[in-house]
């Protein structure tokens, strides 16, 4: 099953080392399907994706949004009702073998970003607008280098 785990910028690369043991993520689920019932399967992940990136921000705290994109056994994910109907609960290692990719703003969000988190709603829509960037998972290590 694919899941979308929030991450920060600072922590991504080591995180994709086969050690690390993420408990929250998002994926579609039947209850985000109920919930947009007039959105595909892809307009549903999108929407999982911005759960995960806005989790990723608020929550996590993360200069850029950054999204973990990866496949999990059916057996090690769990619907998780108090965190929205995107929600899932996680058990297990995240194998480096499992990462499909990563999803990152670009470098020009983190001023949005951090204005965001201290509550710009201005801020927040336009963060709402940007679309985030794709990377392959061997891409991990530069995305927290200095440009």
């Amino acid at each position: 099953m694919r899941v979308y785990i929030p991450d920060t910028l600072a922590a991504v690369a080591g995180h994709l080392d086969g050690v690390w043991e993420p408990t929250h993520a998002f994926a579609v689920t039947d209850s985000l399907r109920d919930a947009a019932p007039d959105l595909d399967d892809d307009e549903l992940a999108e929407l999982a994706i911005d759960f995960a990136a806005e989790h990723s921000a608020y929550a996590l705290g993360s200069r850029l949004r950054v999204v973990v994109a990866a496949d999990y056994s059916r057996a090690d994910v769990a619907f998780h009702p108090q965190g929205g109907p995107a929600a899932v609960r996680l058990t297990g290692r995240l194998a480096p073998s499992a990462v499909a990719c990563l999803f990152v703003d670009e470098a020009d969000a983190a001023q949005d970003v951090l204005a965001a988190q201290a509550g710009d709603e201005e801020a927040q829509d336009r963060l709402g607008e940007r679309h985030l960037l794709w990377f392959d998972p061997s891409e991990a290590s530069y995305l927290d280098a200095p440009a």
